[in-house]
């Protein structure tokens, strides 16, 4: 018998094999092909459509210049003439790059990002002009009741005002080849409150570097004019086909699938992570970057994550403000890219049950105008003194303000994820490390600190180049890690605003620090020196403090236990979180520094539970409805073709298909019941708690039911595009 050709390369073999599959009849595949790219000059592109220091510089006066530089440094009010002639210039260039709008662009309390475009048309007469006042540049207005607010907005009480943040460049955004100037801008009430989180993080950075001057005083460190906190944040996203998501309602409605059957591969085989990126693939993240790199984003790494499907991109290191706009900014261009492409990006935290979530990890960290980072140890940390104050108020705050933490990274998105074994536990603690966790441990018991790691390794083979170790090893089980010269705030969801976690960690820090001048002050006021008053200051706050040290693994089993044992609290849910959080100590620090006073605070909180009972309510009616209107017929038209051939069809799957259509039945009835309770309550808060133990719960039992329903049923009669395609599916277009 004459047997086909066999296939001369293994991509056609790979086809032939797979072509049996049909969820897999287009494989994930890597072209090799050796298309010449018109040559890229990253120099002469980035920052293009930024109006940056460089672009200002050759529009405005010298003087002009200088007074806005002086102003942001110092952090003194823009002035008014200088305003409006940084307008006329960034009118002038936005015209040349085709703009006939400008807008305000602002991060409500929605989690993503606004605008409202306004043209430069001025009319003089019957004739037309461009016109931008330095007045326009400045602030905008919008209606602040139709943005959560938390009460501060109530219909009758409705402005809302948005403010230039000039630490923040403007820049153009185009779509759909229209081109818009984007000025970024806080967002606030008519009595002044924050509206968003941008304000309370410029609000919390303030704080920082009062109370850190304040202490650099008494300690005598001269030379310090400025202390910031910095971040690089990453972000993980899954890519989806967009014909495949359309076919799936939670998907559309919620940003992740409410119900979905585990296949047989998914991630067990650590065959993606960090596996080469699929040729398609590759051309989204780098059309995002050619984007990114023009708008002033300084995005560097990109490769693929722990599940299939799933992708991570990384920037260099910004201020946290800047560095949380861009990240914001960064997502609304995946999006458009993505829609672009054919393509849908998810940046729900768990938007496939039993697959690894997606974070954004917050590597965050403080410095001065002279020390790039106060959190690098050195050489000689135990002779470090600005870093073992630094690491001493880290553990303070924390140790003190655990909830504090907890609350930035809430969130009915991330409580499918924390503790999953693939982002931190709920439970706060720091990860510091054999090098400065000796030292540490060393102040506490007054004994010798242990000798300092042998940075150099032997590898065993001559001809490869000589490589030091760092200080620390890697804790990915730690919400914040120490990972050499900064800390990695690993709890931040996919879909979060990172401004949250930094305006917590900074405001932690400004607290510490007021308190350890104080401390200091009172020691040196009683004849200690400097340096005695700052050993003793050490061992004290270590010694209180080091209950919040964690090097061990937070997933195991052990570990909660051990936690409960010292005094940690373990908030498992969003709601357990925004009810403990909600007390006197927090709004005092908040307050106290400036951050957020008490009405404001009470107002987020507010939304956070709002946010919790509508996301419950959305996702809860979305799978009542696929239950419903999908599932449960799909299911019964398999259960009547099985039963016009009941003779060929083993007894126990006509039986157990229809026990588990009766009880996906009854639990949508159930959880209809409480959707229609859940929405007829009134109070935000009472509905967030009965959301979270009714309506959710309800949501998980149904999708058991369902999942199992799908394990069962002829793929053929299923309604909606299955795990296998989703996640193991070639991203191209079919007709690709």
């Amino acid at each position: 018998a004459r047997h086909p050709p066999f296939p001369n390369n293994f991509r056609q073999a790979s086809r032939l094999m797979l072509s049996s599959t049909r969820f897999l009849q287009r494989p994930l595949t890597r072209s090799y092909a050796t298309a010449r790219h018109p040559p890229y000059n990253l120099e002469k592109q980035f920052a293009k459509l930024v109006f940056c220091a460089d672009t200002m510089k050759s529009r405005v006066s010298g003087d002009v210049y200088k007074r806005f530089n002086r102003s942001v440094q110092e952090g003194t009010p823009v002035e008014d003439d200088v305003a409006e002639a940084i307008a006329h210039a960034m009118k002038e260039w936005a015209l040349g790059h085709g703009c006939t709008h400008f807008s305000h662009w602002f991060q409500p309390l929605t989690g993503w990002a606004a605008e409202k475009h306004d043209s430069f048309i001025s009319l003089k007469g019957y004739e037309v002009e461009t016109q931008f006042k330095g007045k326009a540049l400045i602030g905008g207005e919008t209606d602040g009741s139709s943005f959560p607010n938390g009460g501060l907005r109530p219909t009758h009480s409705a402005r809302g005002y948005t403010i230039w943040d000039p630490r923040t460049p403007a820049w153009i955004m185009t779509e759909g080849g229209v081109p818009t100037l984007c000025i970024p801008a806080c967002f606030y009430s008519w009595e002044g409150h924050a509206l968003d989180k941008k304000l309370p993080l410029l609000r919390a950075t303030d704080a920082l570097k009062r109370n850190a001057l304040k202490l650099f005083q008494v300690l005598g460190v001269t030379g310090h004019t400025d202390v910031f906190s910095d971040s690089g944040i990453e972000q993980e996203f899954f890519l989806v086909r967009e014909n495949l998501a359309f076919r799936r309602p939670d998907i559309i409605a919620a940003g992740r699938t409410l119900q979905g059957s585990h296949p047989a591969k998914t991630q067990q085989l650590n065959d993606h992570y960090f596996a080469p990126l699929p040729s398609h693939a590759l051309q989204f993240i780098h059309e995002v970057e050619q984007a990114l790199w023009s708008l002033g984003i300084p995005v560097t790494t990109r490769h693929q994550e722990v599940a299939p499907n799933q992708f991570e991109w990384a920037p260099i290191f910004q201020k946290s403000s800047v560095a949380s706009d861009y990240n914001m900014l960064a997502m609304e261009v995946l999006r458009r890219v993505a829609e672009k492409q054919g393509l849908t990006v998810l940046f729900h935290e768990k938007p496939f049950a039993r697959v690894n979530g997606s974070g954004k990890h917050n590597n965050w960290s403080i410095g001065t105008n002279l020390i790039g980072t106060l959190f690098d140890p050195g050489n000689d940390p135990a002779s470090n003194q600005l870093f073992l104050l630094s690491v001493a108020a880290l553990l303070r705050g924390l140790n003190e303000h655990p909830d504090m933490l907890r609350w930035a990274i809430s969130g009915i998105g991330n409580d499918h994820r924390l503790g999953g074994h693939e982002a931190p536990p709920a439970i706060i603690s720091v990860f510091l490390g054999d090098c400065v966790g000796g030292v540490v441990q060393s102040i506490i018991t007054g004994k010798p600190a242990p000798p300092p790691i042998d940075p150099k390794l032997n590898l065993r083979v001559g001809h490869l180049p000589r490589r030091d170790r760092d200080n620390t090893d890697r804790n990915r089980t730690s919400p914040v890690a120490f990972t050499g010269n900064k800390f990695e705030v690993r709890g931040v969801g996919a879909s979060q605003n990172p401004a949250h976690s930094s305006y917590i960690m900074n405001v932690l820090m400004a607290d510490s620090f007021g308190f350890f001048a104080d401390e200091i002050e009172k020691k040196i006021a009683q004849g200690s020196s400097v340096e005695v008053a700052v050993h003793e200051l050490l061992r004290e706050q270590l010694t209180l403090h080091q209950r919040i040290i964690n090097d061990g693994d937070g997933y195991s089993a052990e570990w909660p236990k051990e936690a409960a044992e010292r005094g940690l609290i373990n908030l498992v849910d969003t709601i357990q979180t925004l009810d403990y959080v909600n007390n006197e100590k927090t709004r005092d620090l908040l307050s106290r520094h400036g951050v957020l006073d008490q009405q404001e605070f009470d107002a987020h909180l507010l939304v956070d539970y709002a946010s919790y009972s509508a996301a419950a309510l959305l996702e809860g009616q979305c799978l009542r409805d696929m239950s419903n209107k999908d599932i449960i017929p799909a299911a019964i038209r398999y259960q009547n073709r099985i039963h016009q051939n009941a003779s060929l069809v083993p007894g126990g799957l006509v039986k157990k298909l229809s026990v588990l259509i009766e009880q996906s039945y009854a639990l949508t009835e159930k959880l209809n019941d409480a959707c229609s309770k859940l929405a007829s309550i009134g109070d935000e808060i009472e509905a967030s708690r009965y959301a979270v133990k009714s309506v959710v719960a309800l949501t998980k039992e149904l999708r058991k039911s369902l999942d199992a329903l799908e394990d069962i049923t002829d793929r053929k009669e299923w309604p909606y595009p299955a795990y296998e395609e989703l996640l193991l599916s070639r991203l191209a277009k079919e007709s690709e």
